[in-house]
């Protein structure tokens, strides 16, 4: 099974690294690629080109610039929504559960939410 892999944007918690290499997966920030305010276009064709899903807290900006791609009929390996001030707590359970019960694969051209990956109580 091949691992996931994750580019984590600007503004999302950098804990993100620690939690997802906890999980096998790799993170790495964006800062570490590309220069600080780098527009999103860039971003994402960044994410894409690494065949990295994208965590973001930009939700405004990224879910039409997916739209965008779909209708140019351009690829990227998924962008997932992490509002800002999520539970910690909360957010390690998500991506436990994520990378545990899905596969980097079925994340490709969609735009999903952190949340959608909690465990059922």
């Amino acid at each position: 099974m091949s691992s996931f892999r994750f580019l984590l944007d600007e503004h999302v918690w950098g804990g993100l690294i620690k939690l997802g290499q906890e999980t096998g997966a790799e993170v790495v920030l964006v800062q570490s690629q590309l220069p600080e305010g780098t527009n999103d276009e860039d971003v994402l064709a960044l994410a894409a080109s690494q065949q990295r899903i994208l965590l973001t807290s930009n939700a405004q900006d990224f879910a039409p610039l997916a739209v965008k791609w779909f209708q140019d009929g351009r690829d990227h390996y998924g962008i997932i929504v992490v509002p800002g001030r999520t539970n910690r707590h909360l957010l390690s359970h998500a991506l436990h559960h994520l990378v545990k019960n899905y596969t980097p694969t079925s994340f490709k051209n969609s735009f999903r939410f952190i949340q959608e990956f909690l465990p059922s109580p």
